[in-house]
């Protein structure tokens, strides 16, 4: 029967606790986004004021999406998280589809960008120039390590995460102290890039949408752990309680690291940090701790990246386990093992589509490309609710939406303003992503032609 847990499903391991589950929330989010898109979200803010405001709306939007699948991860605290949402409430045509977009989407559009933004660490700790070429190898080898640091099971994987989770959590608090507290270094200058972009003069709602695409990279994350629901303590309990602390943690540090670019570097400065050492967290930490400020963020970033690298290698495999269990995908993908109870091929196939992408996008279409992909899938989780308390009043649910419908309202329109931001974006980014997530339904329909599976 579809839903309930297969001989692999049956293999994976209840070891994450409360605090675990945390900081995976925490070590999921904390990426790239913090230290490099507050330029581009500068840009296309138009003031400092609206800058801001758009930092806050998406803090909004992830917290009123966390609340809202708090509600769904206690009820259905299935492997998979969204997919067992989206099958449950709008069937297997729809559970498929997020399958795919996964596979050749979502998974290397994030684990490309986290290895990609580690790479360039790399080279600025080392001092290398940057070379694209041997900065992709590194994001290679780098995707390599973080796969088989996941081959050994969920214990020790979420014992290393959990670390790397903290250390940089302080350090983007110790970024915000810098920018709003530390004096600027003697002698301290950073070269402004001569081909800076230019920037709007005037906030827009056209601009502050699009900048909100760049902003919910930053803050994704929130919905991650609902990926590994099979393997929680007590997930009536800790999930919701996971997934709205980890959330919350993430919107006050994100918040207040905004705040100190602002103060320390100025709308013109945050507009004019564009890639490498002129990164707003590269300027500002150069700016106020000199040479040892550079070398520290260089250290943060590659931590950061490689902490993100490693969550997502153990949380977004996991959804194929359920996708092979129902029937809607390769079955080899979902396999468990017996020794380390990991799905090991999920992770090696999701390490070496990362490693396609690396060399084939940049950093911001990866981003954007990413939350393009998911977003629609977001929204018809958050309308799950709505369906499902409907068609399954009697669902068990241990937490309720807080403010509901409001919550999820909130996260519907805010989402929608996302989704037409990205579609106002120049760089065709967004036709991109929905055109590699349509081409799901001929895929699907060949599967079920020719696999004989039925929707």
């Amino acid at each position: 029967m579809a839903g309930m847990p297969s001989t692999d499903e049956g293999r994976l391991l209840r070891a994450i606790g409360p605090l675990a589950g945390v900081l995976i929330v925490v070590n999921a989010t904390i990426g790239t986004g913090i230290f490099k898109t507050p330029a581009k979200v500068a840009r296309l803010a138009g003031s400092l004021e609206a800058y801001m405001l758009v930092w806050v709306a998406g803090g909004v939007i992830a917290l009123c999406g966390a609340l809202t699948l708090a509600e769904l991860a206690a009820a259905l605290p299935r492997t998979g998280g969204i997919y067992e949402y989206l099958r449950r409430a709008w069937g297997r045509s729809v559970a498929f589809l997020f399958g795919w977009t996964m596979l050749v989407l979502l998974i290397p559009s994030a684990l490309g960008s986290f290895a990609r933004l580690a790479a360039e660490a790399v080279s600025a700790l080392t001092g290398a120039a940057p070379d694209r070429t041997r900065e992709s190898l590194v994001a290679v080898g780098i995707l390599a390590a973080c796969a088989v640091a996941n081959l050994f099971g969920v214990r020790s994987s979420t014992q290393v995460q959990s670390g790397v989770a903290a250390a940089k959590y302080l350090g983007v608090a110790l970024l915000a102290l810098l920018g709003l507290f530390a004096p600027l270094a003697a002698g301290a200058t950073v070269p402004v890039p001569a081909d800076a972009p230019t920037f709007l003069t005037t906030p827009t709602l056209a601009g502050c949408f699009t900048a909100l695409v760049s902003v919910m990279w930053s803050y994704d994350g929130w919905a991650d752990l609902s990926r590994v629901s099979g393997e929680v303590r007590d997930p009536a309990r800790t999930l919701p309680r996971a997934l709205i602390l980890g959330t919350l943690a993430i919107l006050v540090i994100y918040l207040l690291a905004n705040l100190g670019y602002a103060r320390t570097l100025g709308l013109d400065g945050l507009r004019r940090s564009t890639v490498g050492e002129h990164m707003p967290a590269a300027h500002l930490a150069t700016l106020t701790l000199g040479d040892v400020g550079r070398s520290l963020l260089g250290t943060l970033i590659f931590v950061s990246c490689i902490g993100a690298c490693m969550t997502n290698l153990l949380t977004a495999p996991r959804v194929f386990v359920p996708l092979a269990a129902d029937g809607l995908f390769i079955a080899a993908l979902g396999r468990v093992s017996e020794r380390h109870a990991v799905p090991a091929r999920a992770i090696g196939v999701a390490a070496v589509v990362g490693a396609g992408y690396v060399a084939s996008r940049t950093f911001e279409q990866l981003t954007d490309a990413f939350v393009v992909g998911f977003f629609p899938f977001y929204m018809l989780a958050v309308l799950a609710v709505f369906r499902l308390r409907r068609t399954e009043p009697d669902l068990p649910r241990p937490f309720r939406v807080p403010l509901y419908p409001l919550v999820p309202i909130v996260f519907l329109v805010g989402a929608g303003c996302l989704m037409a931001g990205a579609l106002l974006d120049a760089d065709r980014t967004a036709v991109f992503a929905l055109g590699v997530m349509l081409a799901g339904f001929p895929v699907q329909w060949a599967w079920r032609r020719f696999v004989g599976t039925n929707g």
